[in-house]
């Protein structure tokens, strides 16, 4: 195989890669998903997109618009992730906020980590691979560490998950500045537990468990960076993994937000207004609650993310040629 070939090989992996990579910074910033709600009450020339909310890695957001019509004269939008939690508190359903605590918080590491391994994944030079990756691993942990466990950590944390859970419990800079991501966690959920249910005893066992969670996936965290590590100095096909991973994430977070759902379907308090049989909400596609239809679909963030992982998939097979070819 000719000098050039093996460049121009390259030169298209490592472009793919970098593609996907700038994918997967632009969906870390993009709605994910998106979920309405419409009934009678809500009319379409008044609500044309019903109650909507948008789904992000680290937050939930208003997802309507400012409506003016001759029926309805808005000076804002509809806060529709009020209205949501509203509606659904009446059938027993938890606040939005009470889904992902841990998730949302990790996301910043998480998805840095993942840009970690493509940056990686780029570097033909195994030695400096490696070095690449134990220099990045020690910026994360050392970020993270602190992130949770110090005070003011928090603003070490997505500033699109600060603006979540500050908007929700109504905080000024002032309220939070000392705060570390532990205590963040803490406080958040239990106000998003206890908004509209007062069961101590069970917001406060929730809480726990939210807590431990976050400090078992901390652990799992930096556990799963030096068994990276590892994997790479003395398992020579463990290099795939560097892209095999971040390509996966569509898989991880539909896996994630269909279990959050099933969560929030299947733990419905029995102070609810009405009764309804725990029921599993409509992942993908219309479904129907009572008198709501529900509607939950991929957002743009999610399309970056299948595009990051068509783009890793060519540049793995482009790569894994250019090796067997170097190698004749």
């Amino acid at each position: 195989m000719t000098s050039e070939s093996q460049k121009n090989q390259i030169l298209s992996f490592r472009g793919l890669t970098l593609l996907a990579l700038i994918c997967i910074v632009i969906a870390y910033v993009s709605p994910i998903w998106w979920v309405s709600l419409k009934a009678p009450q809500y009319p379409d020339v008044a609500f044309p997109q019903g109650i909507r909310i948008h789904f992000h890695v680290d937050g939930v957001f208003n997802g309507c618009k400012k409506i003016e019509v001759a029926e309805k004269q808005e000076d804002e939008a509809l806060n529709c992730k009020h209205e949501m939690d509203a509606i659904n508190h009446f059938v027993g359903m938890y606040p939005i906020a009470a889904g992902g605590p841990v998730e949302r918080t990790l996301s910043p590491f998480l998805f840095t980590l993942l840009g970690l391994m493509l940056v990686s994944f780029m570097i033909t030079n195994s030695r400096l691979r490696m070095s690449v990756m134990v220099a990045g691993s020690a910026v994360i942990i050392a970020w993270m560490s602190y992130a949770l466990y110090m005070p003011g950590g928090v603003k070490l944390l997505s500033p699109n998950y600060i603006a979540d859970f500050t908007g929700t419990m109504d905080l000024d800079p002032v309220d939070y500045e000392e705060w570390s991501g532990i205590e963040t966690i803490e406080e958040s959920y239990t106000e998003a537990l206890g908004r509209y249910f007062r069961d101590r005893v069970e917001i406060a066992r929730r809480v726990d468990l939210m807590l431990t969670a976050t400090h078992v996936a901390y652990g799992l965290i930096i556990a799963g960076l030096i068994a990276i590590l590892l994997a790479l100095w003395r398992i020579k096909p463990a290099y795939w993994l560097l892209a095999l991973i971040p390509a996966a994430l569509p898989v991880f977070f539909v896996i994630e937000y269909a279990a959050w759902l099933w969560w929030f379907g299947h733990s419905l308090h029995d102070m609810a207004a009405f009764s309804v049989k725990p029921f599993m909400p409509t992942v993908l596609g219309q479904g129907k609650v009572a008198q709501f239809s529900t509607f939950s679909y991929p957002h743009y963030g999610f399309g970056l993310m299948m595009a990051s992982s068509a783009a890793l998939l060519l540049a793995m097979l482009i790569r894994l040629k250019q090796m067997r070819e170097s190698e004749m």
